[in-house]
């Protein structure tokens, strides 16, 4: 179960609200102290009628491929709920910056979307949004007030998991782009670690290294 910073209810309030204002960290509208914007995060759960579990995930997957088609998308997770850790599906969206988010979020598609979901849930939804690397580091259920990690553990995590990936492409993928021009080679590196960093190993790394983040 998702904590939130504020309960919305699809319809009535919008869930994009939560993408907006103040967050735990004291950004504001996914801009950082030093004008940087940066990706937001939107993490919503919705519990199933009885009966209908299978057909609210159905329902989580299309709304996800909708979500897909909007500028500043960067991706987008279904959690199926897993009694009795969680009996909430969660659905966690990302975009580039918090002006894409609230595209999407007022959007006559999204509106459709939840206007489907409106038979298939059992109460209100939870939401809540987190900005930049935290939201890589925090788990689905975390709850959102809770401190980021140390800068620097942030760092070591990232650093691991870049290290395997960078050692790897320039073992077996590099050596064999030599006629490549310098900016190609550039660009296939970044497509290839940048998703691997983002879905991959900083978010694998930050579950298996849990305790030690939270710690002091």
């Amino acid at each position: 179960m998702t904590a939130d910073l504020g309960s919305t209810d699809p319809g009535t309030t919008d869930p994009g609200t939560t993408a907006h204002g103040t967050t735990a960290h004291g950004t504001t509208d996914g801009v950082h102290g030093d004008g940087v914007h940066l990706p937001v995060s939107v993490v919503v759960s919705r519990r199933a009628a009885a009966g209908h579990e299978a057909d609210l995930e159905r329902w989580a997957r299309g709304i996800v491929d909708a979500a897909s088609a909007f500028p500043g998308h960067l991706g987008a997770q279904v959690y199926p709920a897993s009694p009795p850790d969680r009996d909430d599906l969660v659905i966690a969206f990302s975009f580039t910056d918090a002006h894409s988010l609230s595209d999407w979020e007022h959007s006559a598609v999204r509106r459709d979307w939840l206007a489907r979901s409106a038979p298939l849930v059992a109460g209100p939804s939870q939401a809540h949004s987190v900005t930049g690397f935290e939201s890589l580091f925090r788990s689905v259920g975390e709850q959102a007030g809770a401190p980021a990690p140390p800068r620097w553990k942030t760092a070591l995590v990232i650093a691991l998991a870049l290290f395997p990936a960078s050692l790897l492409l320039n073992w077996l993928v590099t050596p064999h782009l030599t006629a490549w021009p310098l900016p190609a080679r550039i660009l296939l590196s970044t497509v290839v670690i940048v998703p691997w960093m983002v879905w991959g190993g900083v978010p694998w790394l930050s579950r298996l290294l849990r305790r030690w983040l939270r710690g002091g």
